[in-house]
């Protein structure tokens, strides 16, 4: 397997199962936010990992 068939399958998975990163994504904003505080910076950041994945909001 090259690295352009490992890429694409993850693209793939994510594109699949986009819903399931969105909340694992929004959870670890929500433990990073309650932990170190910075809720706006952390969200913002949460939010742009989102639109970067494929298939993200």
């Amino acid at each position: 397997m090259n690295f352009d068939e490992i890429k694409n399958k993850a693209s793939e998975l994510l594109e699949e199962n986009h819903e399931t990163v969105d909340a694992g994504i929004d959870q670890a904003a929500e433990f990073v936010a309650g932990r170190f505080g910075h809720e706006d910076q952390v969200k913002s950041v949460a939010e742009k990992a989102k639109d970067f994945l494929p298939g993200g909001e």
